[in-house]
């Protein structure tokens, strides 16, 4: 790609482009821009008034979320290869309270050939998974990304806008992905699910996590898991520190079009409680994480007071109401394999 584009002498762009409105006056030419939303940089109205010329766009989309743009690379990109002076960009600033520090939300970038660079919802984000081992732009490893990103140009150069983005489109980081896991509550009014976002741990190798047998396993649940009107348990046994909520942050990120409900220990209990199974009743496809199991899987014939919860997890993941329900269970535990209902093993 060269450097420039040759079009210092197009100033007003081709007067047979038909966006081009050489004959109008500044404020009519400036009324054709659209309103800019509050401390949004009028980058259109901007192009108008240099090039009296309305601009083709280019948008940069991302269809991945979880990649967005390094605004940084590309600034490097746009300041080293096409010799552009990035001080004398317009931007607009805003300052992160968390990360502490100043940083551009939004950048317009004009290269001078009628092409101009909108950078725009700019954010620092530490949650980046550095595979290529760039260099924060902030301290606290916080990098400056973009998903925002447009190229407004002349008509003319249209192919010169195409090789633009391509580029642009290497010049990406990865986003720690996440998923929404509901939470089951209790109020006066009985169970509710709240909503807390997770995101999903770096593992790279789950052989080298979990040992090369645990492959086939994983391959396994995650299978059953994502099967449409499935049912069924699964128990993740070890011993406390050995990676079972690690793993479960994983794996839930791999799970497609379900609702994940989860039961923190101390709501285990209600799993016996006559009103929770009612509550279930209303979110059919949906996958049950009961972490620190224990007290509703114990044997019961070592109890002289038997708990409903295991014909409860019995019920759901193989009886009738499995059946009708389609919920699959995952369980942790710490104790021994002993003492679990051999009716769940």
């Amino acid at each position: 790609m060269n450097d420039k584009v040759n079009t210092t002498s197009e100033q007003n762009g081709n007067s047979s482009c038909v966006g081009t409105c050489t004959n109008l006056h500044n404020d009519a030419l400036l009324s054709l821009g659209p309103k800019n939303r509050y401390s949004e940089i009028p980058s259109i109205r901007l192009f108008l008034a240099k090039y009296n010329t309305y601009p083709s766009t280019l948008d940069c989309d991302n269809d991945d979320e979880d990649t967005p743009f390094h605004a940084t690379t590309i600034l490097n990109y746009i300041r080293d290869e096409l010799k552009h002076d990035i001080t004398k960009d317009c931007v607009s600033r805003r300052y992160n309270r968390t990360a502490k520090q100043k940083y551009v939300h939004s950048r317009l970038s004009d290269l001078g050939n009628g092409i101009m660079i909108s950078f725009n919802g700019s954010h620092l984000d530490s949650e980046i998974l550095n595979k290529n081992q760039l260099k924060a732009d902030y301290d606290g490893k916080y990098f400056l990304v973009v998903s925002d990103l447009k190229i407004y140009h002349l008509p003319e150069h249209d192919s010169f806008a195409q090789d633009l983005a391509d580029r642009f489109s290497q010049m990406t980081v990865c986003s720690s992905k996440s998923c929404m896991l509901q939470m089951v509550c209790r109020n006066q009014c009985g169970y509710y699910l709240d909503g807390i976002r997770v995101k999903k741990p770096l593992i790279t190798d789950l052989a080298l996590h979990y040992g090369n047998n645990f492959l086939t396993t994983h391959d396994k649940i995650l299978n059953d898991l994502n099967k449409k009107e499935s049912k069924g348990i699964v128990l993740l046994h070890g011993v406390p520190g050995s990676g079972k909520t690690h793993y479960i942050r994983y794996l839930i990120q791999e799970v497609q079009d379900k609702t994940l409900i989860y039961v923190s220990p101390d709501m285990a209990k209600e799993i016996s409680s006559p009103e929770f199974l009612p509550f279930l009743m209303r979110h059919e496809n949906a996958i049950l994480i009961i972490e620190d199991a224990e007290n509703i899987i114990q044997d019961r014939s070592s109890s002289s007071l038997p708990s409903q919860a295991v014909a409860n997890l019995l019920n759901l993941s193989d009886g009738l109401l499995g059946d009708a329900m389609h919920q699959q269970i995952i369980a942790t535990f710490n104790c021994d394999l002993t003492a679990v209902d051999p009716a769940l093993l």
